[in-house]
């Protein structure tokens, strides 16, 4: 990068040094004593001064060192690209355009480098980066493009995988069932699942994986997989949960993450009314009574409940027994739905929830259910949900074995089962 390695003693006199600078067209020339470099000069400097009247009478017999410029950029053979960049480029605008001294680790004078040569490496050197930028960006789209293509398709799986159609059949035609189901982000980490339990059940099971996005959507699908596949021990949800935790568990710890979920398991016996059911630190869903309108959640005591899913290893969970009459209604729901805030810092909640949907009651679980959750959002005043939201709504509008829809069976005491043993 030198440019010329023009250069003068100190001890020159100034009218030599312009004789110099007349034999070549360069500005600025190194200022040297021996070997060792200690400044620059410059043609305009020495031409100004010497040209001025009684100029040449009074300087030229002056040495070269009185005419150095007061400042100048000088840099190592040993510095980096980066280093001599920095320096050129951060000097003040008076000095801007001065060439730049170039020296060994000795000081020893080795050439003068032209400014506008920096200004093209650098230019240069943008120029390369902003290539490579562009290359990079199109690779960064590329891979972009390709997660948001995954994402779809995990969100097309997830849905794909809830209930498309309900348990159906002679047995199962006294059933209603609605949902409503929105993600946070393009997957959730909610998720629901009803199933058919021969002879005349139905089971239902809901869960909130921790967190958002594909982990706890890949989570969800991972539970969804083990309740089917321990769908046999229906009869009793709460050695269903306490056999899903167990397996579960054993995954997560291969994994080393914590990963937890809250769950909610409910068998109903269509023929009878029966309902059996097991909570896994899931909010407990909400029972209206037709014939009173009342809310009842359905509870389960403290020790029968059991700890979030793959929390803990031998984590046991007791069964809640209790019966529905005809036309009651159960709802399901993740703390999405009441965990959400309006302005005044006020949370929707459980007690709201109830609220609304016996104000919202009716024979079609669709409008109840949407208008209760337009209620929500209403609360919300524009606020909009934070977590994901997953709504189940089960009706029984008649028994099996009934012929006359009209026809009510008597509430029986809940009943309790101890928890399942690992």
């Amino acid at each position: 990068m030198i440019g010329h390695r023009e250069c003068v003693q100190a001890g020159d006199m100034l009218e030599d040094v312009h004789r110099q600078f007349a034999r070549h067209q360069q500005e600025y020339m190194a200022v040297v004593e021996g070997d060792k470099l200690i400044g620059l000069c410059a043609r305009q400097q020495v031409g100004m001064t010497l040209g001025a009247r009684f100029g040449f009478a009074m300087y030229s017999r002056r040495p070269v060192r009185e005419m150095m410029l007061t400042a100048a950029t000088q840099i190592k053979a040993s510095d980096s690209l980066a280093e001599v960049l920095h320096k050129v480029f951060t000097r003040r605008d008076d000095f801007f355009f001065d060439d730049v001294l170039l020296v060994d680790d000795q000081g020893k004078y080795l050439g003068l480098i032209f400014a506008r040569t920096l200004v093209r490496l650098q230019h240069a050197l943008l120029q390369d980066n902003i290539e490579t930028l562009k290359v990079k960006q199109g690779e960064l789209n590329h891979k972009n493009q390709e997660m948001e293509n995954d994402l779809r398709l995990a969100s097309e799986i997830q849905l794909a995988l809830l209930p498309q159609q309900y348990p159906a059949g002679p047995e199962y035609g006294g059933l209603k069932f609605y949902h409503r189901y929105q993600a946070s982000g393009v997957v959730s980490g909610d998720f629901f699942h009803v199933f058919s339990l021969p002879p005349h059940s139905v089971g239902i099971f809901i869960c909130d994986v921790m967190g958002h996005g594909v982990r706890s959507a890949f989570v969800t699908a991972m539970l969804r997989t083990l309740v089917q596949e321990l769908g046999h021990l229906g009869e009793n949800p709460g050695e269903l949960l306490t056999r899903v935790n167990c397996e579960f568990r054993a995954i997560l710890k291969q994994t080393g993450d914590l990963i937890y979920a809250t769950g909610f398991f409910l068998i109903l016996d269509v023929q009878t009314g029966r309902i059996r059911y097991a909570k896994a630190a899931h909010p407990e869903p909400i029972l209206i009574r037709h014939a009173t309108g009342a809310a009842e959640s359905l509870h389960c005591p403290a020790d029968l409940r059991g700890p979030a899913l793959g929390l803990f290893e031998g984590s046991r969970y007791g069964t809640v027994e209790g019966v529905l009459d005809v036309r009651d209604g159960i709802f399901f729901f993740t703390d999405g739905l009441v965990e959400l805030f309006n302005k005044q810092g006020e949370e929707f909640g459980e007690k709201r929830l109830a609220q609304a949907l016996r104000q919202h009651r009716a024979e079609e679980l669709k409008p109840m259910m949407d208008a209760t959750y337009g209620e929500a959002l209403a609360f919300a005043d524009g606020h909009q949900f934070d977590d994901d939201v997953c709504f189940v709504g089960l009706q029984m509008s008649r028994l099996a074995h009934l012929a006359n829809a009209n026809t009510a069976v008597p509430a029986r005491p809940i009943s309790h089962t101890e928890p399942a043993a690992v």
